[in-house]
């Protein structure tokens, strides 16, 4: 048979030989595909154009495959095969329930123990399976990780310090003190900076400009002592004044993380606000999966 170099083979070629071989007749393979016997008898001629054979021998009101159609046939069905899970895939993608496509979140390590866990639970119970990728680091890496797009979903504090960062969502918070339960000062509405007189602090590194906004406020109001403790995460300084080793005064929000400890959470007046927000990158819109996530934290924010 010469090949017809003007024949164009489509989806629709395919999926006809697929029913012609389960089925063994142009009239079943019609039926399951909803045409005429003629458009499967044309589909049928035009596939063996376009190959240069005879895919099947006509026998007894029956076609069976040619020598031929018995070695091709195999990688025709094939091609189907992967079309039909192409299609299940764009799908999956269109829905947001691929797991070709995973759910990559950054968050600071304090609530990726605590939050996190929490939020993947109820995401998975209400969108089914996903692969997903936590990864953890301190604000700043947390902000490369997005912008290199190693990260779909970012927490970070603001002001950020990395370009090519959408806000997601913008996170309010302040600075609280988190002191053991049975301090003599945990029963307070609020604490003053001269209530921290003679207590022994536990204050974030001073690597963070909040560090030194806190600094300025404490010395502004005469509180000038050095911090009994340096920790490097909200989770960490909380953790340390539940053994009872000082007030630790960090964010609200993620401090609020660590209620099953034997904490008190009292206000720090005067006030010092913190702004935090989930963020994403500028080039690149969210995925499905992504912003099915975001819709999992509206009830934390």
């Amino acid at each position: 048979m010469a090949e017809d170099s003007d024949v164009t083979i489509s989806i629709r070629h395919i999926h006809a030989y697929d029913a012609i071989a389960a089925t063994g007749s142009t009239i079943a393979a019609a039926n399951e595909l909803g045409v005429s016997q003629s458009n499967v008898s044309r589909l049928l001629q035009q596939l063996e154009l376009y190959l240069g054979v005879r895919l099947f021998e006509r026998d007894k009101n029956r076609l069976s495959p040619t020598r031929e159609g018995l070695q091709i046939g195999p990688q025709i069905r094939a091609i189907s095969d992967r079309l039909t899970s192409l299609k299940v895939m764009a799908q999956e993608l269109e829905h947001g329930r691929s797991q070709e496509i995973p759910l990559r979140l950054a968050f600071p390590a304090s609530l990726s123990v605590t939050l996190v866990p929490r939020l993947i639970k109820r995401f998975l119970r209400e969108n089914g399976p996903a692969r997903i990728e936590v990864k953890s680091g301190n604000y700043l890496s947390i902000e490369r990780m997005i912008a290199d797009d190693e990260a779909d979903i970012g927490f970070t504090r603001l002001p950020e310090s990395t370009l090519g960062l959408k806000h997601e969502r913008l996170l309010p918070s302040r600075n609280i003190c988190v002191l053991h339960r049975d301090h003599p000062l945990s029963g307070r509405d609020g604490l003053t900076v001269t209530d921290l007189k003679g207590n022994d602090l536990i204050l974030l590194n001073n690597a963070r400009p909040v560090r030194h906004e806190l600094e300025a406020l404490l010395y502004n109001h005469g509180l000038r002592q050095r911090p009994a403790i340096e920790a490097h995460s909200v989770g960490c300084a909380c953790a340390l004044a539940a053994e009872g080793l000082g007030i630790a005064v960090v964010g609200e929000l993620i401090a609020r993380e660590y209620t099953e400890l034997p904490l008190a959470f009292v206000p720090l007046e005067p006030a010092l606000t913190l702004n935090y927000a989930l963020i994403s990158s500028e080039r690149a819109p969210l995925s499905k999966v992504a912003v099915a996530f975001l819709r999992c934290l509206e009830d934390w924010i």
